[in-house]
């Protein structure tokens, strides 16, 4: 599979366009994990079901290709790679794909998604400036600001 191709398949897994994706720099490493770990003809058949379905969420033929879905999707926000419940054998002389979870490396951890999808940053990442816990994040509401127009429904 091509960079591109793993590029586009990992944006209608994760949400995020591929140009965000491409930002992280780990677009090549993340396909190579994913190739190491479950092989490429599983992530062939994986993007085939997914472009299967342009209107609407990919309908998997199998629980392993639904496994492998969430695995990437995992892999983008995390930052590890949380294992196979069925890993392929290795052929051909081909890596031996580990057993179980594994952090990629620590700056899959500080890329991850999951921060940029709230706006924040990777704790131990990256350095504040002293006394910034003193301020309010960006875009919040001041202490003790109300907001009258909210309702609550029960």
């Amino acid at each position: 599979m091509e960079l591109h191709q793993f590029a586009a398949l990992s944006a209608d897994l994760t949400g995020f366009d591929c140009r965000e994706l491409q930002e992280t720099g780990m677009l090549d490493t993340y396909r190579q994990v994913v190739v190491d770990q479950a092989g490429a003809e599983r992530l062939d058949q994986l993007a085939d079901s997914v472009a299967g379905t342009p209107d609407g969420p990919p309908r998997f033929e199998d629980d392993s290709t639904r496994e492998l879905a969430r695995a990437i999707t995992h892999l983008w926000y995390v930052g590890t790679w949380p294992g196979l419940p069925d890993p392929p054998s290795p052929d051909n002389g081909a890596r031996t794909p580990e057993a179980g979870p594994y952090v990629v490396s620590s700056r899959a951890y500080e890329q991850g998604l999951v921060w940029r999808a709230f706006g924040g940053n990777a704790p131990g990442a990256t350095a504040q400036a002293h006394g910034s816990w003193a301020d309010a994040p960006s875009g919040a509401a001041p202490t003790g600001a109300r907001d009258t127009e909210s309702v609550v429904v029960r």
